[in-house]
């Protein structure tokens, strides 16, 4: 009896719901299936369900290297991390320079740096391809001719993806001692430009954190005036920055900590509060911790507040908090406390359960935390090899 073949559309739709890994593997199956699984349109495909399925995102973890595990829902499941093959893993050994530091992610792309911020990556683990931004004054002589030796005291990077344009934008604002500066590099072009930033502000020195929602990074910055924390915005689509309120601090604390994140679409800042009194007692004394939400309505944006921890000794944590991910249901947020520990919080009940994380190096405390999705999107392996710019819309553009 002869064994029925399947509708190639039927094929499709089967393949572009299963894994990456699965389907690199199943590439080897025939001809017709290396093609279709390589195909622009079936790249798109599978991001789509991948999105679709609202399924968690990876962890990746920056800790001397970069580390990755799937996020369980379950609280009987515990964190398994491993190393993810990154193309700056055979040098950190060598150098502590090129130890990786996330910047963000897109599409399954992740973009991170070494250590000094002189190199930046962008980086498919699901595919395993990268690819090496040129230094950004490299290939353009204004950008050479702004900076010029003039050396930045504090740089910091973003990176998103523009629909429109179905181009990946890598965003480096430096400041330097007489100045702040700012330019992008795009991946279509392959080239760096310096973009006009007409606000007075100026970075809030103890964060290099960036959040991307809706084609919009965001970075802490503060008025130098009255030394009031602000969000500045940067729109990759028009490529112009705004400035925008974050939710009002309880003033009775001194050392407020901001966390910035992107939670279900929206843009969310954690507010850490310290006791002055209990850091001088060899603690840092973490007494409240509040999670606020940006809402829009219409056309005006305005704050609420998700939840308030008022007992963060009781989650055993004391320097800090910061949120990751909500979860399917979103009646639960992923919260990483005082490093690379985990756990599930439940506004609703105050309910929180640890996670127990294997896998990771426990002799370098420092770590950065964050999230990619599972894609085919391929990066080549050095200059002009991308094999496409992925649109969510439904466009490709091929190189």
């Amino acid at each position: 009896m002869a064994i029925p073949i399947l509708p190639l559309e039927i094929i499709t739709d089967i393949l572009s719901r299963l894994q990456s890994k699965t389907l690199i593997r199943f590439k080897s199956v025939s001809k017709q299936w290396y093609s279709l699984i390589n195909s622009p349109d079936f790249i798109n495909l599978h991001l789509s369900q991948t999105l679709i399925s609202q399924n968690p995102p990876n962890l990746i973890i920056s800790r001397l290297s970069l580390f990755s595990s799937q996020i369980s829902e379950n609280q009987s499941h515990d964190f398994h991390f491993s190393e993810l093959d990154h193309p700056l893993k055979p040098f950190y050994e060598i150098n502590r320079k090129f130890l990786p530091q996330i910047i963000g992610s897109i599409n399954g792309v992740v973009c991170f740096s070494s250590w000094d911020r002189s190199s930046v990556f962008l980086y498919n683990p699901s595919t395993k391809t990268h690819r090496l931004i040129p230094a950004f004054s490299n290939r353009n002589p204004e950008l050479e001719k702004t900076y010029g030796n003039n050396t930045a005291e504090l740089v910091v990077f973003g990176f998103g993806f523009e629909s429109v344009s179905r181009d990946y934008k890598v965003v480096r604002m430096a400041k330097t001692r007489n100045n702040q500066l700012a330019s992008v590099y795009s991946l279509r072009d392959d080239s760096w430009k310096c973009v006009n930033d007409e606000t007075i502000m100026e970075f809030y020195l103890y964060s290099v954190e960036t959040v991307l929602v809706d084609e919009n990074l965001h970075f802490i910055v503060f008025d130098d005036s009255i030394f009031k924390p602000k969000i500045k915005c940067f729109n990759l689509r028009t490529e112009i920055f705004s400035i925008f309120d974050l939710p009002e601090f309880d003033k009775r604390f001194s050392g407020t900590q901001y966390v910035i994140k992107e939670l279900g679409g929206c843009f969310s800042v954690l507010l850490n509060y310290h006791n002055p009194i209990l850091e001088m007692e060899a603690s840092w004394g973490l007494v409240r911790v509040d999670l606020w939400v940006m809402k829009e309505h219409g056309n005006e944006e305005s704050w609420f507040r998700l939840f308030s921890i008022r007992d963060p000794a009781s989650l055993e944590v004391l320097t800090c908090m910061k949120p990751v991910v909500y979860s399917k249901d979103k009646e639960r947020v992923l919260l990483e406390l005082d490093g690379p520990c985990f756990g599930w919080y439940s506004w609703a009940s105050n309910r929180f359960e640890r996670i127990t994380v294997h896998g990771l190096p426990s002799h370098y405390p420092l770590c950065e935390t964050g999230t990619f999705l599972d894609s085919l999107v391929s990066l080549g392996n050095g200059p002009g090899t991308v094999s496409c710019h992925l649109d969510l819309s439904g466009g490709y553009d091929q190189h």
